[in-house]
Order: C-alpha cells, then structure tokens, then sequence
C-alpha cells in the first residue's frame, strides 16, 4: 500500500522541493495555446493543483479555476496562498478559484469548462486500464471545441537509480533520496526517504505509470480530440505536452 505522506503530511515541504519549477513558462504556453486555438471563454479546470502554483497564476491571468487534488493537505497549502493573495492586490483582472477535492478517473462535477489542465505527470499517476476512462471524463468537462493540455512525463521504464536533493527552506535543510522501482504490472513505485529540516525522516511511495505517447495519443483519439503535441512547455522542459481539442 503507498505512503503518499510527502503530499499528505508534508505539503509545505513539497512546496519547497517543487520551488525550482517554472511555472510562469507552464502558464505562459496555456494561454499561447488559447490565443491560437481562438478560445475566449475563462473557465479553467485544473487537475492535480498540488499546493496551488499554477492556480494562483491562472487566478491572477483572468480564469475562472475550477482546481482539484486528491490531497486534502496539498488542499490547504493551496487554499492559504489565495487567502493571502486576495488579501493583497492581484489586480482588477484576477478571476475566482474554487477548491475541490475529488480523483480520476471519474470527476463529480456540475458544469463544463472552456479549458481543461492536467501539469506536471498528472495523468501518469493513474493505473494503464483507467487512462480511457480519464480521457473520455476530460472530455465531458470540456465544453464543445474545448481545449485539453496535459503532459506525459519521461518516466524510466526500467527504474533508475536513486537520486539526491538537497535543498533549503524557511526553518532549515532537507534532504531527500528519491528513486523509480519497477514493478511486476509494469507500472513504477516512486519511493523517498526524506529527512525534514528538524532530521525526523519520513518514507513515502506513489504508484506511477510510464505511458508511451503512443498509449495517450490512442487514448486521445478514441475520446474525439484532435491532437497536436509540443517537445515541452518550453526550454528545459523534455516532457511531451499534448493539446487537443474536444469534438463540438
């Protein structure tokens, strides 16, 4: 069974791990595929929010954020940063968020978006048979000529060797070792062992799927989309990025 104590318990310190990320880039390539694709409309499904970096973002360019995370903790860090921020000035553009917890495949919701996210290996974290149901629930959320953006990570099919991060926060060092294991379905445990800033460590693991973009691409055309891809949301960025178009 997992141990997804890194996004349950320690959602302050996934913050800082994730700290590097381009985000501003990530935003940047959504709104440049809205402009090219003639979508005006700003209600933004967000799937897999983590602690709310892309939200805050979206929040500020104008979109009205519909923003999901199967993780209550990842949840709260989210919602804080917005407090704050609506606290401050964002500026007469900043559009409205909602929080929601809830997970794929299936999503409960009550209305359909213009634009619908999935960043950073959202959709590798579900199982090979629950990828179609996933697409095709993307695909309902959308309104008709709807955009999809989402990434496949480049996971290690065969595992990798266990890597080292060090990094810093506001109340001291971390340090974590992190590896992909694979397993017997062909799907990947991503193990840690992280010790927080005041030395306690913590073990968490999460299964992971290394689909082909061949897989999502099927996938993809089997729900109705018409598909584009992208070598990343920009320089540095080594994922393939998918941008389709719901049928409408």
């Amino acid at each position: 069974m997992a141990e997804e104590r890194l996004y349950t318990d320690h959602p302050a310190l996934y913050d800082a791990i994730q700290s590097g990320w381009d985000y501003d880039r990530d935003i940047e390539f959504v709104v440049d595929r809205l402009t090219r694709h003639d979508i005006g409309g700003r209600r933004l499904l967000e799937v897999g929010c983590g602690t709310g970096e892309h939200t805050r973002r979206f929040h500020k360019r104008g979109f009205d954020v519909t923003a999901i995370d199967a993780y209550e903790g990842m949840l709260s860090v989210a919602r804080e940063k917005l407090e704050r921020e609506e606290g401050s000035e964002t500026g007469s553009g900043a559009g409205s968020v909602e929080f929601r917890r809830d997970t794929l495949p299936r999503l409960d919701l009550d209305r359909q978006y213009d634009v619908a996210v999935a960043i950073r290996g959202v959709i590798n974290h579900v199982s090979p048979d629950a990828l179609l149901p996933t697409i095709r629930g993307l695909a309902d959320a959308l309104a008709d000529g709807g955009l999809l953006v989402f990434d496949n990570s480049p996971l290690p099919p065969d595992g990798n060797r266990p890597g080292l991060d060090v990094g810093e926060t506001a109340d001291g060092r971390y340090v974590r070792v992190a590896r992909h294991v694979p397993r017997e379905d062909g799907r990947l445990d991503w193990r840690s062992v992280t010790f927080t800033t005041d030395g306690e460590p913590f073990v968490s693991s999460r299964p992971m799927t290394p689909f082909a973009d061949a897989t999502m691409y099927d996938a993809l055309v089997d729900a109705g989309f018409d598909i584009e891809t992208a070598d990343g949301y920009g320089p540095g960025d080594d994922r393939t990025v998918f941008v389709a178009v719901a049928p409408g």
